[in-house]
């Protein structure tokens, strides 16, 4: 059955879907028996119900109600998409005790280092996600971001601030994700490693094993890139990189007017990169993002029994022996809100993420002293757990083009994707683009400080046609921002127990530009950004740099330093970029946590892999980098158990 003819169907059912589950689920049966990309490869998982989700993403425009139930059961109807024969399944009984590997974490790093692990068949291998299994929508590009402030989202707030996001009270948003996958389900999927300099500063600082050319095999391990095939670039990895198939017209003006204000075409992967590029995405020849867990979990999930992937289970605690030397296991809240135990034969791995790795070690004694014994939680190890908290932070410069948005999000775009994995749906907007960049601050051959994202020309909420027919939308201006981005913060902040409750959350005070650095290299990013619109390239589709009166900061003339420095403190905006609560570094470290083969010092049997353990952020993108970690980690594990 043709795509339009359903999406016919569905438009002349639609109001009797809404009010009616037992019509909806037949239509829902029909459009899935009847998918475009169902070519008959697929074998439906019974187990398997794909999330509703989508639906509830415009919930502020009532209007859009009946458009996204629509949309909701069209895509949960794409069977290659969802791709249900490879989709974890919560189990309600665990009846295994004992495993040689537990792993906590199914964000980006504990997909890694359960799928390596389990190469091993007589290995058995536990992955732990306190979450549920990603909505397959999540991998259509347009909608990289669209589980934000969802169910699927920790939703996490920090401490006041005294020197950011002063618009809020201080109070600054942190997305992190809550399902597997972590929080690159949330985020862009973009592909970067960082300047070598980054690395060769963890060696020099005693991590040995570290420097750029001992980390640079490991993220070619990994990597299947489909564009660059040189010396630093691998092709043979699980991980699909690439520059997208369809560049869009903007992200082509947005590289002419890098060029006009002299910055040259990077490859954001190279040891120094600086410069504009169209950036490489972890994404497939099917227009299909690609996370860890599809790349190193969900093809084996069948074939190696030892694997075992256990979603919606809460670790709370880990396992110490009674001499406080050695961890043994973990104690976890099952699906069931039953408190159970797994023990580990070798090792307990945390990849639960700067946040949750950092939580659990300290729940379970191993933290500051002076933190945990007020909250009468038992030492195992006075270490410097939850300190060294780094995080990019960034601001942004909104601009309109005289260009009519044509990316919208409508039943032919939802089509159109389905049936040919184009369109609307296929791209990621104006985040094609991106941009590493040498502040005024940064010496000239320092890494780059500032990275460039760019926002708009996606379809979203605000860019919605909830008619089907040929009804032409609202002609709407394009809306775009300009990201600049710290990605070399001088500050560093803390994450702190609040409670022996493993379910309250620990308090995060990131310390947002507290050195004035900080700021002052947001600045010169916003100054970058205001050129920029205002090049040839630009102003031939009318860009207007959008000079609305600011809340806090309409006393300041605009386009002034006073006023770029007033939009930095009080509209602050964090990227999904957090490191270092769990540092690496040798014994003779007083700060370290982990040492170089990731064990946690001074405890037997745990280690932490995941990017909590950089001692200095990258100044990237994160995901490549914790996918190296994670393999680090792999081979350090294996090493010590052949």
């Amino acid at each position: 059955m043709h795509v339009v003819f359903y999406l016919q169907m569905f438009a002349q059912v639609l109001n009797v879907l809404v009010t009616s589950k037992l019509i909806k689920n037949k239509v829902v049966n029909v459009l899935t028996s009847t998918s475009s990309n169902n070519k008959g490869n697929c074998v439906q998982n019974s187990e398997h119900v794909e999330t509703s989700f989508l639906k509830e993403l415009c919930k502020s425009n009532p209007d859009l109600e009946e458009f996204m139930t629509a949309a909701d059961i069209l895509i949960r109807s794409d069977c290659a998409l969802i791709d249900s024969c490879r989709r974890v399944v919560d189990q309600p009984h665990d009846d295994v005790e004992e495993v040689d590997f537990i792993v906590v974490g199914g964000g980006v790093a504990g997909p890694v280092v359960a799928g390596r692990l389990s190469e091993n068949p007589n290995w058995t291998v536990t992955l732990f996600e306190s979450g549920p299994e990603q909505p397959a929508a999540i991998d259509i590009p347009a909608l990289l971001s669209s589980a934000i402030a969802t169910k699927y989202d920790w939703q996490y707030i920090t401490t006041p601030q005294k020197h950011a996001c002063l618009a809020y009270g201080g109070v600054c948003g942190w997305p992190r994700g809550r399902l597997l996958g972590g929080t690159a389900s949330l985020s862009g999927s973009m592909y970067s490693r960082g300047h070598r300099d980054v690395y060769d500063e963890w060696l020099r600082d005693g991590n040995v094993g570290w420097g750029y050319d001992d980390v640079l095999p490991f993220f070619k391990m990994s990597e299947n890139n489909r564009d660059y095939n040189t010396e630093i670039h691998g092709t043979r990895g699980p991980m699909p990189v690439q520059k997208p198939t369809e560049i869009l017209p903007i992200a082509r003006t947005l590289m002419e007017a890098a060029r006009e204000l002299g910055y040259s075409e990077m490859d954001m992967s190279e040891p120094d990169p600086m410069g504009f590029s169209i950036a490489q995405l972890m994404i497939n020849s099917a227009k299909v993002r690609v996370t860890t867990p599809t790349a190193y979990l969900r093809p084996y999930l069948r074939s190696r029994g030892h694997l075992r992937v256990k979603i919606n289970r809460h670790v709370t605690k880990l396992l110490v022996a009674a001499d406080r030397r050695s961890v043994h296991g973990v104690e976890y809240v099952d699906s069931s809100n039953r408190t159970r135990r797994l023990m580990a034969r070798k090792e307990v791995i945390l990849c639960a993420g700067v946040i949750g790795s950092a939580h659990l070690l300290m729940l379970s004694g191993i933290g500051p002293a002076e933190d945990l014994r007020p909250l009468g939680v038992p030492v195992v190890q006075d270490l410097r757990v939850g300190h060294n908290l780094q995080h990019h932070v960034a601001s942004r410069l909104g601009f309109q083009l005289n260009v009519t948005h044509d990316r919208m999000l409508t039943y032919e775009a939802i089509g159109q994707y389905m049936k040919q994995r184009s369109g609307p749906l296929s791209t990621t907007g104006g985040l094609q683009v991106s941009a590493f960049l040498r502040s005024a601050l940064a010496g000239p051959k320092d890494p780059a400080d500032v990275q460039l994202f760019f926002d708009g020309f996606s379809p979203n909420c605000a860019y919605s046609q909830p008619v089907y027919g040929g009804c032409k939308a609202t002609a709407d201006l394009v809306r775009m921002n300009v990201r600049p981005v710290n990605v070399r913060p001088r500050s560093r902040g803390t994450i702190r127990l609040a409670s022996a409750d493993p379910f309250v959350r620990p308090r995060i005070d990131p310390n947002y530009l507290a050195t004035e650095e900080d700021a002052d290299v947001l600045v010169w990013g916003l100054r970058l950004a205001n050129d920029l619109v205002h090049t040839k390239a630009l102003q031939q589709l009318g860009a207007i740099v959008d000079r609305s009166p600011i809340d806090h900061c309409n006393k300041h003339t605009f386009a002034t330093d006073s006023y770029w420095r007033c939009l930095v403190r009080y509209h602050t905006r964090g990227e999904n970029h957090h490191a270092g609560t769990c540092k690496m570094g040798p014994a003779s470290d007083p700060t370290a946590v982990v040492d170089p083969e990731l064990r946690v010092h001074r405890v037997r049997g745990l280690r932490v892999a995941d990017a909590s353990v950089f001692p200095t952020q990258p100044n990237c993108n994160p995901i490549a980098p914790v996918i190296m970690v994670a393999e680090k980690a792999a081979k350090f594990i294996k090493n010590t158990w052949r």
